[in-house]
């Protein structure tokens, strides 16, 4: 019997053919600005009192240090659900990976100001109110992961980074969350650089409209690999250099990561009968 508290924790990252395949090759992952977001209501579920200057003023000030201070890691605890494969996986044509999310150190709190095991995205019909207070001192130490961590403002940050919506509620998210401290300055900066966050290396890369920070985590922390429905047709259908007249090379390599670093390979179908999606390995 396997118990609860013994089980790993596997959380997974819907991406295209080429992303995953970088992700693989690299061991690298992607967290974003908030600001980045594609929801428009993202870090605005602050629940500010008000007290100091006033509900929209406090307001207004804390969501800009949240989202210019921390960089996000989205994952899912749903690997086979449609609509995220729609949405993220390039319709079907992508991939999801699987993390072990203890052997990336996704679970740690002297890393990650929120960690995976407390990163739970709290689906809500309305937006709290009233239930946080801020002055300006705490405002300032926004940022500051030694004064201003799970510890002491857990309710602040799940408020600030776990709520949202419920019509999200089809992600299944749950979010690790890493403050940038004063190691990273240049918020709007248009250049790829390298920068250090507590010893470990991390690289800012610019992507056209947005930045990316990339992280490097231990291989074996990928353990699973998803093959979408439409993925083998959408590839053959753009390549000119089929292996043996009809292996496709990027799916190839894709399988010979897989093999090499002991992940497991899954292809994916749509069951029309059950209007749901299976995994085969």
């Amino acid at each position: 019997r396997v118990f609860y508290w013994l089980r790993k924790m596997i959380l997974y990252k819907y991406v295209g053919v080429e992303a995953g395949l970088k992700i693989l090759e690299t061991n690298t992952l992607g967290f974003s600005l908030p600001r980045d977001f594609n929801d428009p209501f993202e870090v605005t579920a602050l629940a500010l009192n008000g007290k100091t200057a006033g509900v929209s003023v406090e307001s207004r000030a804390v969501r800009n240090r949240f989202i210019n201070k921390y960089a996000v890691l989205s994952l899912t605890r749903a690997p086979l659900n449609p609509l995220m494969w729609s949405h993220y996986a390039d319709s079907h044509k992508g991939m999801v990976i699987g993390i072990d999310t203890e052997k990336a150190g996704l679970e740690s709190f002297e890393d990650y100001v929120i960690p995976a095991q407390r990163g739970e995205i709290i689906y809500v019909n309305t937006n709290p109110k009233l239930v946080n207070s801020l002055d300006a001192e705490q405002l300032m130490q926004i940022g500051d992961s030694q004064s201003f961590n799970w510890q002491n403002q857990e309710r602040l940050l799940k408020h600030a980074f776990l709520y949202k919506q419920l019509c999200w509620s089809y992600e299944e998210e749950v979010r690790v969350v890493k403050c940038l401290g004063e190691e990273y300055i240049s918020y709007h900066s248009k250049h790829d650089k390298k920068f250090r966050i507590n010893g470990d290396e991390w690289e800012q890369k610019y992507l056209g409209s947005r930045g990316i920070f990339l992280k490097e985590f231990p291989k074996e922390a990928f353990v699973e690999v998803y093959m979408g429905e439409n993925g083998y047709r959408d590839q053959r259908r753009q390549c000119s250099n089929l292996i043996d007249g009809y292996k496709v090379p990027q799916i190839e390599n894709l399988k010979g990561l897989c093999r090499e670093n002991n992940i497991i390979f899954s292809n994916v179908f749509v069951d029309i009968d059950t209007w749901s999606l299976r995994r085969e390995i």
